[in-house]
C-alpha cells in the first residue's frame, strides 16, 4: 500500500500547519532526505497533460492536469475541468505507474491515473459517478493558480486556499459552512482562490454558539492577517445558515472580531438577527446576503427589510440554485446563473 502524500506547503505562508511535504513512493512511510527519496522513491512524471472527460450518453469535456516539481522531494498536481470538477490536489500517491490525487475537503472527489507511456487513463470519482479520462502529454506544466495547507482543528482539519500571486494584496475571508452548504464548500473555496482571493475554510459546526465561534473567529483571523498576499485591511467573512446569524450577533458584541465585510447565506431573519443586521447597518459594514434553495425569496425579503437601502449592503437571490448556491450538471453541480462572478465582483469592490 502506497503512503498517502502531501504537496508542499507554501513558503509564503507564515502560519505551521499541517506538515505538507511531499514524500511519493510506495515503500516511503516518511518523509526522507532527498538523495534516499532519488535511489528509493518513483516520482510522478512532470508535465502538462491534456484530453478530455467521458460519461455514458454524454458529450466529452476538456480536461488538463499538470504536474509539478517547485522543488527538491516536493511535488504538486492541478486539475482543470469544466462547471466546479477543478482542484488542486492535496494528496498525491504514485506508485506502480498508478496516481491517485484528492481534492481538499471533498472526500468523494478523486482522480485516479494509469501511466501508459505519454498517456494517463482512469477515472475521476464524483461520489458515486465515476466518469472515464484520458490524458495525453502536452508539454511543460503550466505556472500554479493556487496553493493548499490543510490546517488542524480541535473539530476538524481547516484548509487554506491561497492564490499563488502574493505580489499584489487581495481580498481575504473567513468561510463558515453549515451542515447544509459544508460538502461543496470547497467548491467555492476553489473558484474564489482562482480569482486571487484568499479562503479559510473552517470544518462545519453542529452548533453555532457564541461561545464556540469566537476563539475559532478570532484564531482564522490571526491566521489570515499573517498570510502572505492577504490584504490586512480587506479581511471578512461568508458564513451560512445559524452560522450566518450567530455571526452577525458576534460582530456587534462587545469585543467582537474586527471584520471587513461580512456574507451572509441563506439567513433566516428573525428579531433578534434583524437587530444584529441593523446595527451592523448602522456601523456601515459592507453586507452581502445570498440566497438559494426552499425558502429564498421569502427570506431575502426579510433581510432586505432588515437592511433597508443602504449603501453598501446588497440582497442577490438565485432561485435556480440549491442552498449551496449550485445547480445540478451533468458532471457534477456547475455554479448558479452569474455565480462566482457576482460574488468576486462584489469583494472587488469593498
Amino acid at each position: 500500500m502506497p503512503a498517502p502524500t502531501h504537496p508542499t506547503s507554501r513558503p509564503f505562508l507564515r502560519h505551521s500547519g499541517a506538515l505538507l511535504a511531499l514524500c511519493v513512493g510506495a515503500l516511503l512511510a516518511a518523509c526522507q532526505p532527498q538523495n534516499e527519496q532519488t535511489a528509493a522513491a518513483a516520482t510522478p512524471p512532470v508535465g502538462h497533460y491534456e484530453g478530455s472527460l467521458g460519461a455514458a450518453g454524454q458529450a466529452g469535456a476538456r480536461a488538463t492536469l499538470d504536474i509539478r516539481h517547485p522543488s527538491p522531494g516536493h511535488y504538486e498536481a492541478e486539475f482543470t475541468a469544466p462547471g466546479t470538477l477543478s482542484f488542486v490536489a492535496d494528496t498525491i500517491v504514485f506508485s506502480n505507474n498508478q496516481l491517485r490525487l484528492s481534492r481538499p475537503a471533498r472526500p468523494g472527489q478523486t482522480l485516479a491515473l494509469t501511466l501508459d507511456g505519454d498517456f494517463w487513463r482512469g477515472t475521476l470519482t464524483l461520489d458515486s459517478t465515476k466518469v472515464t479520462t484520458l490524458l495525453v502529454k502536452r508539454g511543460v506544466p503550466t505556472p500554479t493558480a493556487y496553493r493548499t495547507e490543510e490546517v488542524p482543528q480541535a473539530t476538524g482539519s481547516a484548509w487554506l486556499f491561497a492564490p499563488a500571486d502574493t505580489d499584489t494584496p487581495g481580498a481575504a475571508l473567513v468561510l463558515l459552512p453549515d451542515a447544509e452548504t459544508a460538502p461543496t464548500a470547497a467548491i467555492w473555496a476553489d473558484a474564489l482562490a482562482r480569482e486571487g482571493v484568499i479562503v479559510l475554510l473552517l470544518p462545519p459546526a453542529d452548533s453555532a454558539t457564541a461561545a464556540e465561534e469566537t476563539p475559532r473567529l478570532q484564531a482564522a483571523l490571526r491566521l489570515l492577517h499573517g498570510t502572505s498576499g492577504a490584504d490586512t485591511t480587506n479581511i471578512g467573512m461568508w458564513a451560512a445558515g445559524n452560522r450566518a446569524a450567530t455571526l452577525a450577533s458576534l460582530l456587534t458584541g462587545p469585543g467582537a472580531p474586527r471584520a471587513a465585510f461580512f456574507i451572509a447565506q441563506n439567513t433566516v431573519v428573525d428579531a433578534n438577527t434583524r437587530a444584529a443586521f441593523r446595527e451592523l447597518r448602522s456601523r456601515k459594514m459592507p453586507l452581502l446576503a445570498l440566497y438559494g434553495g426552499a425558502g429564498a425569496l421569502a427570506r431575502s425579503a426579510a433581510m432586505r427589510n432588515a437592511l433597508g437601502g443602504r449603501r453598501g449592503a446588497a440582497v442577490r437571490v438565485y432561485r435556480a440554485a440549491g442552498a449551496d448556491l449550485l445547480v445540478p450538471g451533468s458532471l457534477g453541480p456547475v455554479f448558479g446563473p452569474g455565480l462566482p462572478g457576482e460574488v468576486v465582483e462584489w469583494l472587488r469592490g469593498q
